[in-house]
């Protein structure tokens, strides 16, 4: 019997799970016992021994076999331009504003200002929302997906729902209602663009190596502004997630997506580029 739709339930401490399952997730495991445990551990989660760098006895505990970081000199970034994939997990959805200024992903209706509070609507409208769903198995570091400035950042505490996508459900409006963080940013070029990162069930907080006390527990709801900004190359780590989440990306629509919807995306990889003009049907002939 699956009982995680239990969690979905009203009345269900969501809070105090998640502090729980962090008290868990942070106890040290003597070094005899690293080896076989998390050995065992990665097999069950379906992590892949070649990511996780080091050896079985460097961690001491769960979350720091969960939070790692990836092994030194793997992913060296794409030589192709475009965007880079923010996060490992599953491209759910790739939606476009509506001619309203609204979005509906995932069959889930949401206005500007509930998805980027605290930016200029009419601006950030113009954006495509990419949303990555992060599964137990992935690498849960997230990145800079090209080389910006982070202007601000708006804090949103909610409920902890589960992101898991066979239980999420329209009612439930987990982009809007659960935990979120919110970073306003500008490219090189000076156009701006946001990403979102968005908590869940037994994601208690969410680390930023900017800034080391944005989202630490207990959230307020607020905005940091940075001035200067902060500045990050093109797949610099952003931070990570303490389990796995969402990220969403909101990328100008110019860029086209080299992935498929729930298809895979890898950090630091290839995500979008720039649209590319289609050869006309002559130009198909004549190629053949």
């Amino acid at each position: 019997m699956d009982i995680r739709p239990l969690f979905t339930l009203p009345g269900i401490p969501r809070k105090t799970i998640t502090r729980l399952g962090g008290w868990v997730a942070r106890r040290r495991i003597p070094r005899s016992l690293r080896k076989p445990l998390w050995s065992w551990l990665t097999r069950r989660l379906g992590i892949d021994p070649a990511d996780v760098p080091g050896v079985w006895e460097d961690y001491p505990h769960f979350l720091a076999l969960f939070t790692r970081p990836l092994p030194p000199n793997s992913r060296p970034l794409p030589q192709e331009e475009g965007w880079l994939a923010p996060a490992d997990g599953r491209l759910l959805s790739i939606t476009p504003a509506t001619s309203e200024q609204s979005w509906v992903i995932k069959g889930t209706p949401y206005s500007t200002h509930e998805l980027l509070p605290g930016g200029d609507a009419q601006m950030l409208s113009d954006l495509v929302a990419y949303q990555i769903y992060l599964a137990p198995a992935n690498y849960h570091r997230y990145h800079a997906p090209c080389s910006l400035r982070i202007l601000r950042a708006v804090v949103e505490p909610g409920d902890l729902q589960p992101v898991d996508p066979q239980l999420v459900k329209r009612s439930m409006r987990v982009l809007q209602t659960n935990r979120r963080i919110l970073l306003h940013c500008l490219t090189e070029n000076e156009n701006p663009f946001a990403i979102l990162l968005v908590g869940a069930l037994n994601v208690g907080a969410m680390r930023f190596v900017f800034d080391e006390t944005l989202g630490v527990p207990p959230l307020t709801r607020g905005q940091r502004h940075y001035d200067p900004p902060h500045k990050l190359s093109a797949g610099e780590e952003l931070g990570w997630f303490e389990f796995g989440s969402t990220v969403i990306l909101f990328a100008p629509k110019e860029w086209e997506c080299v992935v498929e919807e729930n298809e895979p995306t890898r950090a630091r990889e290839l995500l979008l580029q720039k649209n590319l003009p289609k050869p006309s049907p002559k130009e198909v002939v004549k190629e053949w």
